[in-house]
């Protein structure tokens, strides 16, 4: 066999030949622009060729790269053909998940260094979405999602059961009794308009002998992103899952209110087509995701 350059770099080149753009191969290739140019380097130097003419303003293909091109491209798409028919899975390398903003934001993306480490090989690219997208017509590999469960034409595979907490920052429940429902409901109220929730929160007044009807929030949406922040930021008190405001209430950023905990009607789950779970790199990335998640809740009940 004739001696070729490292896949790689090969890799690298193909991305920023067809973007014509060094920091678009990188976003598209999920690494550091200064990763793709030193790919490059090592590919002209192997080849002794140059291929790419740089300036501030645009990178252009030389001669030699736009000979080049076309025979990468039709060697890359022949390698995906040759892998997919073996195992299914047109792009082993990359790993495509889908997964709320909420979730994705608060608790993977801080983690996700760890599953890299293990795997450097795999290159994991996030789609927060608040929808399930359809797996017929995308790229995506595997779905995390916080719901109802449900999901037709896929396999489910529930992760995590949540519980439903009252929090609120330290600096508003100052001075308050934060077990006292009637001073807790005469302090600002942030409302997570998702209907379940609505639902949980509407039968903790009625328990209390509360009236839904006559509490005004200051907040509303459906998205825990910003009602947490807002939370946090001191604003009002907040009914939400558990599972997202563990850091915070780790960090005495928030506390829970009212010794109030119920089952979430949302759970965490991972969903994919049947074929897609025995893929090698989802495999790789359920097991390390279902124990760490677990091994990060264990301790909820008591902060």
């Amino acid at each position: 066999m004739k001696y070729l350059p490292p896949l790689k770099s090969l890799q690298f080149f193909l991305a920023a030949g067809q973007s014509k753009n060094f920091k678009q191969a990188a976003e598209r290739l999920n690494v550091t622009q200064a990763a793709v140019s030193q790919q490059i380097r090592l590919l002209e130097d192997n080849l002794q060729s140059k291929l790419f003419e740089r300036s501030n303003k645009q990178t252009m293909l030389t001669e030699k790269g736009r000979t080049l091109l076309p025979f990468i491209q039709r060697a890359f798409e022949e390698f995906s053909c040759g892998i997919q028919s073996v195992t299914g899975d047109p792009n082993p390398q990359v790993l495509r998940i889908s997964t709320v903003h909420s979730f994705s934001s608060l608790w993977l993306i801080p983690r996700l260094v760890e599953f890299q480490k293990l795997h450097p090989e795999i290159m994991v690219q996030l789609a927060p979405s608040s929808e399930l997208i359809d797996f017929k017509q995308s790229s995506i590999d595997l779905a995390i999602r916080m719901g109802l469960g449900g999901y037709s034409e896929v396999i489910q595979k529930k992760i995590y059961d949540d519980n439903l907490i009252f929090v609120a920052s330290p600096k508003l429940v100052a001075g308050t009794n934060k077990d006292n429902p009637e001073q807790v409901f005469n302090l600002p109220w942030i409302e997570d308009t998702s209907p379940d929730i609505q639902e949980k929160f509407k039968y903790y007044c009625k328990s209390v002998n509360l009236k839904y009807e006559t509490l005004v929030p200051v907040l509303q949406s459906n998205d825990a992103l910003p009602l947490i922040d807002s939370a946090v930021q001191g604003r009002g008190f907040l009914l939400v899952n558990s599972s997202l405001v563990m850091e915070y209430l780790r960090a005495g950023l928030l506390v829970k209110l009212l010794n109030y905990s119920s089952k979430s009607p949302y759970s965490l789950y991972l969903v994919a087509p049947e074929q897609q779970f025995s893929w090698n790199k989802v495999k790789l990335f359920e097991d390390w995701l279902v124990p760490k998640l677990r091994e990060s809740f264990s301790d909820l009940d008591v902060l």
